[in-house]
């Protein structure tokens, strides 16, 4: 039995929203300066986002590239929303690989945890609003 991807983008949606549920969780415990267990939740919620773009998110914006749908600034809109979420994976790729000195801070990790946050809202609004264009009925 196949599942829709209606069924699939649904699910990662939820998925979406659960995920920066833990990330508001995760800045919590960074406030209150239990940084490990923040650690461990913005990982565990990055590795989990990463599986969801290859396994639901990329395929669908692949449809939707070879078959644009005539809905006005909806192309710009999933081009904008992809290339924001590449771009807060590279966020965190950094923050990881700068916390293990492997490469140079080129700004405080504090401003750019706090710009992850920022894309990662603006993703997941971007997100919403495309699903909701598509799928609201």
């Amino acid at each position: 039995m196949a599942i829709d991807i209606r069924t699939l983008t649904t699910a990662s949606l939820i998925v979406q929203l659960v995920l920066i549920a833990l990330v508001f969780r995760s800045v919590y415990l960074a406030r209150k300066r239990k940084l490990i267990r923040h650690c461990a939740i913005v990982r565990g919620t990055v590795v989990v986002q990463i599986v969801t773009i290859a396994a639901i998110m990329l395929p669908s914006m692949l449809g939707y590239v070879e078959n644009v749908p005539p809905i006005p600034f909806f192309y710009p809109e999933l081009l904008i929303h992809h290339t924001l979420g590449l771009f807060l994976i590279a966020l965190f790729v950094y923050v990881n690989l700068e916390l293990a000195r492997l490469v140079r801070p080129f700004a405080k990790r504090k401003d750019v945890m706090r710009l992850a946050l920022g894309v990662w809202l603006i993703t997941l609004a971007l997100g919403v609003h495309i699903h909701l264009t598509i799928y609201a009925s």
